[in-house]
């Protein structure tokens, strides 16, 4: 790639929406010109590209990114947004058409941004193959936001592909959204408590494809106007009854109208950075990870005892446990609905339209007691094309599930407990993450089993992430284990990485069990394992998934699904990661956690003369410390 000697600065950055947008998305918005490492020439500094100039002559797009040494793609920036048609033409036969003229470089992307810092911005991108320009689309919509670099080089590096495989933006792009969006309301000093409602009204509010007038001025109206989208978007999906915990609520002093109107429009332009729409339909579980950030700024998860499940985490369980269309599917501590999205995320990955369709009207099913927490859960689900939504807020314990027929189909409906189990269970898997315990009057984990379990059909599985103290407490915790297997079969019990739930430190185990089959201890095969490395590592105070990380969560994945399939296969025995074996019941308070069961290590030579030389190093390190050499 050929520059001038004397590369100029550009005097007048693109606009700040542009540059800020691709460094969010991993692009490095260093000029090329003057940095090895650079992509993207900033309006006037494309000149210095001989090869640009040459077709550009004076024309200077308001961005030029390189893909590699031969292609480009274009950007340009209309003030308005009634002008993205012409920002993109100009893109197209203004800059692209002159730069693919050329027989040395090409311009394979261009897109067109229209908008302002008062009203917003909106975004089209298009790509070019074989001699044509496509639209880049997101399940069917317009990809409103501009690409992140592995999007870009996954169009550069497919001639074909379904829009569903290009990769989602940056899981830091999602972080820093959610900090800013946490700083926006923090400073119109909208209530911690408050503002997971807040954030899912207004993401609901969005799922109309609507223009919210963000020059809007009097405070009640704007407000007034968000409710309609709300509401309208409720009564589509049959769900009226949550509006009270997702609607704006307007402050009662008129002081505060100017911050919060403020607050409604800055969190509308940041979601829009997101392109939340397409975003929330990618299967990644956004709202819950805004949430996690909320919880950390804000509230402090320790506190209030919500743990919310990584992610990856969850689509593990979903995958391992076997979840199919004919499964019927239940969290009673559901949260923003991380297990929930994922099932049926995987369900959708394998099934057809009509088995899509019964599974997300009549086999999910969620209880929350948070009605803060519900209400995204349930925004979270209806941007999956969840229709009914069997999502219910209040107290598990005072509800049953009980097996119905509703237009044909067999689902479940919520019925008061009454201190009863289900005549007819429904449930064939659960999946949980219960509160966990931080006083003396909370409900224990293992309450929380027990509840799951009375809710499942016998021989279905339940997956729940639970602290080790479960597993391993003793007095009424051997006696809970004990009647826990006189009912129930233990099939696996997995350690789980320390700093899962980081910031909230907690050792955890995650347990899978199956429903009415009581445990038999001379035949029943267990499979324990220690996966403590999950493929994730602390940068800047959060946790990012890493290639340098051992993923020992993954080594184990495939075999542990067969297992649970097929508890005669053969496993490997591998000393302090994995095993399988029967229940010992001589162990000391039944203790059923993998350190119990897995087997030493037996030290090797190179293992031995490593602990002595550290062993030296430790000694000598402290007698210098402490002067005792000289």
């Amino acid at each position: 790639m050929q520059h001038t000697n004397n590369p100029k600065n550009s005097e007048v950055d693109a606009y700040t929406y542009i540059k800020e947008q691709l460094e969010q998305l991993e692009w490095n918005i260093k000029n090329p010109a003057r940095s090895p490492e650079g992509e993207v020439y900033k309006q006037n500094e494309v000149l210095a590209n001989i090869e640009l100039k040459k077709y550009l002559k004076r024309d200077m797009p308001e961005a030029v990114v390189v893909l590699s040494s031969i292609e480009f793609w274009v950007i340009e920036a209309k003030r308005d947004k009634k002008d993205i048609d012409k920002a993109l033409d100009e893109a197209k036969n203004q800059y692209a058409e002159k730069i693919n003229k050329s027989k040395k470089i090409k311009c394979v992307i261009i897109s067109g941004v229209a908008g302002n810092d008062i009203d917003g911005y909106i975004v089209r991108n298009q790509y070019l193959k074989d001699g044509v320009w496509s639209d880049i689309l997101f399940n069917g919509e317009h990809k409103n936001i501009l690409l992140s670099k592995s999007q870009a080089l996954f169009i550069l590096h497919n001639k074909t592909f379904k829009w569903s495989d290009l990769p989602d933006i940056p899981e830091e792009k999602y972080i820093s959204s959610a900090i800013e969006i946490n700083e926006i309301l923090h400073n119109a000093g909208i209530n911690k408590n408050k503002r997971a409602r807040f954030l899912a009204g207004l993401v609901l509010s969005l799922a109309q494809n609507s223009s919210i007038n963000l020059r809007e001025e009097d405070t009640t109206t704007l407000v007034e106007n968000v409710n309609t989208y709300i509401k309208k978007k409720l009564r589509d999906v049959q769900k009226e009854n949550f509006f009270d915990f997702i609607k704006l609520e307007l402050p009662p002093t008129k002081e505060n109208h100017i911050k919060y109107r403020s607050a409604i429009i800055e969190t509308i332009k940041e979601l829009s950075t997101l392109d939340i729409q397409n975003a929330m339909s990618s299967g990644k579980d956004i709202l819950g990870e805004f949430y996690e950030k909320f919880l950390k700024y804000g509230n402090g998860a320790k506190e209030i005892g919500i743990v919310l499940t990584p992610r990856h985490l969850t689509e593990f369980a979903v995958d391992v446990i076997g979840v199919t269309s004919s499964d019927y599917i239940f969290d009673p501590t559901c949260g923003t609905g991380g297990f929930l999205v994922a099932g049926f995320d995987y369900i959708k990955s394998f099934s057809n339209k009509g088995q899509i369709d019964n599974f997300k009207n009549n086999h999910i099913f969620g209880i929350e007691q948070d009605d803060e927490v519900v209400a995204l859960a349930l925004v979270n689900m209806i941007f999956r094309g969840d229709g009914r939504n069997n999502m219910k807020e209040g107290n598990c314990f005072q509800n049953n599930i009980e097996q119905t027929i509703i237009d044909g189909e067999k689902t479940g409906k919520f019925m008061k407990r009454n201190g009863e189990n289900p005549k007819k269970p429904l449930i064939t898997k659960v999946l949980m993450n219960p509160p966990f315990a931080l006083k003396k009057g909370d409900e224990k984990e293992r309450d929380f089993i027990d509840y799951a379990l009375s809710q499942m059909q016998d021989g279905g599985i339940l997956f729940a992430i639970v602290p080790i103290s479960v597993f391993v407490e003793g007095k009424s915790g051997t006696k809970w284990r004990e009647q826990l297997l006189e009912n129930n079969t233990l099939l696996s019990v997995i350690t789980l990485p320390e700093e899962l739930f980081y910031p909230v430190a907690v050792g955890t185990v995650g347990v899978f069990l199956k429903k009415g089959i009581k445990h038999d201890y001379e035949k029943q095969n267990v499979y324990f394992a220690r996966a403590v490395t999950d493929g994730y590592r602390k940068k800047k105070g959060k946790r990012i998934k890493s290639s340098k990380e051992r993923n020992q969560l993954g080594e184990i994945h495939d075999e542990l699904k067969l297992f649970l399939l097929n508890q005669n296969i053969k496993v490997e025995n591998i000393p302090e990661f994995k095993k399988v074996c029967k229940l010992d019941k001589t162990i000391p308070n039944l203790e059923l956690v993998p350190e119990i069961y897995l087997d030493s290590k037996i030290p090797t030579e190179d293992d031995i003369e490593q602990a002595i030389e550290q062993m030296i190093r430790d000694s000598v390190s402290y007698l210098i410390k402490h002067h005792k050499v000289g």
